[in-house]
């Protein structure tokens, strides 16, 4: 279905998509993380709050979602655009598999992204309540009777605020649930070519024991760096929190010093077992280096966290959060590297799919120029330019898109060269044929492209 929409990638290509899919991922893994422990505790101590009628608990509530989901930009810096960046890269370098990966990744980035708008509603009613709470404060009580519209109104209001709240943080949650255990269990079916035959449906996916382990080692992770995210934002983030009572500040350090405690047990054995449910293909002596340096690392950061929820100190926050991104780092390449492997076969078969689309437009356009200009480019233009490196003459990536497509444009230049850029000698004339420059200026803007 979405081969019609991906482009081929040439061996190169398949090199740079492989570091965009790492890099969309060292943003998208943290962010998502955090968002996921947020919002699990935020919607669990917002309710336990009202139930209870326990302001330090709606407090804590309030504060880890405004926290660790940081802004609504970082969710499109940090969510959003890396998500849309490794759907691209995963439908390219699985380009001809006969797989349903890009179907189901594509299922998780909308519900993601549904998710998202959920959870920053849920968001954005603490800031209305607590609005809402200082008008409350400071208008004329005497002025307020039961029964006047004027507090009829606010209180109407007032409720539809909460429910709202409510309403918003539980879809959000489940909708965040679902999307991540989806987007574990495609990264799981990509890394394992062995399967891409049997499993048709997404119900095959849900119910696969990869997915389930696969997705235990996502959330342990998620809990560590929440854990380790409250730590370092409550108390080290520009002096911590500054007015935080001995209550809350014990509620704080007991909640994501267990959560990450927890976590970072849990995490080891989901990822040993992740590990045992990989493919041969899939394995080598790099990804078990990898492996090492990941459980050496969350061994360290383990010893770290119980040292502070035994001595009551989060005076090592800073380190566990830098340690956590470390850890984070090293497992995503792991990772990379057992996609890499999997896909090696598949690799192979789509660079000689793109070799193949690259010879035929090479053939459309002899055959309808009866011009070679790959051979002219040889011949003539390569001793002054190269397409990314600049020699003579300034680099094809630079100047090519400057004519926005404009074939006759870069033709007219080609047939008859100007000097044009003072910081370079004029181009002489090649003494092109008229067909001979046109073959050029389509062969250098299929080659480069447009601005």
């Amino acid at each position: 279905m979405f081969d019609e929409l991906v482009i081929p990638p040439s061996e190169n290509h398949v090199m740079l998509l492989k570091y965009m899919l790492t890099i969309s991922l060292l943003l998208f893994i943290p962010y998502i993380s955090m968002m996921l422990g947020a919002t699990f505790i935020s919607t669990y101590f917002n309710k336990k709050g009202k139930l209870e009628g326990n302001s330090t608990y709606a407090r804590f509530a309030k504060d880890v979602i405004e926290k660790l989901t940081i802004t609504q930009s970082a969710e499109l810096a940090l969510g959003t655009i890396p998500l849309l960046s490794a759907f691209f890269a995963y439908a390219q370098l699985l380009y001809t598999a006969k797989t349903i990966t890009i179907s189901i990744l594509a299922l998780s980035a909308v519900i993601f992204i549904l998710s998202f708008v959920f959870i920053y509603r849920y968001r954005s009613t603490f800031k209305i309540e607590s609005i809402l709470a200082t008008y409350k404060r400071f208008v004329n009580k005497d002025a307020m009777k039961p029964g006047d519209e004027h507090v009829q109104q606010i209180e109407d209001f007032e409720e539809g605020i909460v429910s709202t709240n409510t309403t918003s943080g539980t879809i959000g949650k489940y909708l965040l649930l679902l999307a991540s255990y989806l987007f574990a269990g495609t990264t799981a079916l990509a890394s394992s070519p062995d399967k891409w035959g049997e499993i048709g449906n997404v119900l095959q996916v849900i119910f696969s024991w990869q997915t389930i382990f696969n997705y235990m080692a996502m959330v342990s992770l998620a809990g560590i760096i929440t854990g380790g995210a409250i730590m370092f934002y409550f108390f080290s983030w520009n002096g911590g929190i500054k007015d935080m009572d001995d209550e809350y500040a014990a509620l704080v350090k007991k909640v994501s010093g267990n959560l990450a405690l927890v976590s970072g047990i849990m995490f080891p054995l989901m990822l040993l077992i992740s590990y045992v449910y990989l493919p041969s293909e899939a394995q080598s002596p790099g990804v078990f280096y990898y492996m090492v340096i990941v459980l050496i690392v969350s061994l360290i950061i383990g010893n770290f966290i119980y040292a502070m929820v035994k001595n009551s100190d989060t005076g090592s926050a800073t380190v566990v959060f830098v340690l956590i991104f470390v850890l984070i780092a090293f497992n995503i390449i792991k990772d990379q590297l057992v996609f890499g492997n999997a896909i090696h076969e598949n690799t192979l078969e789509i660079t000689k799919v793109a070799e193949e689309n690259e010879k035929e437009a090479k053939q459309k356009m002899m055959q309808t120029s009866g011009v070679d200009a790959q051979q002219i480019f040889n011949q003539k233009c390569s001793a002054c330019h190269r397409f990314d490196v600049k020699l003579v003459g300034p680099p094809y990536q630079q100047t090519i898109p400057k004519y926005n497509g404009d074939v006759k444009k870069l033709e007219t230049f080609i047939f008859n060269p100007i000097k044009v850029d003072p910081n370079f000698p004029p181009m002489p004339n090649q003494g092109l044929k008229k067909k001979e420059a046109h073959a050029m200026a389509e062969w250098l803007i299929s080659k480069v492209g447009k601005k």
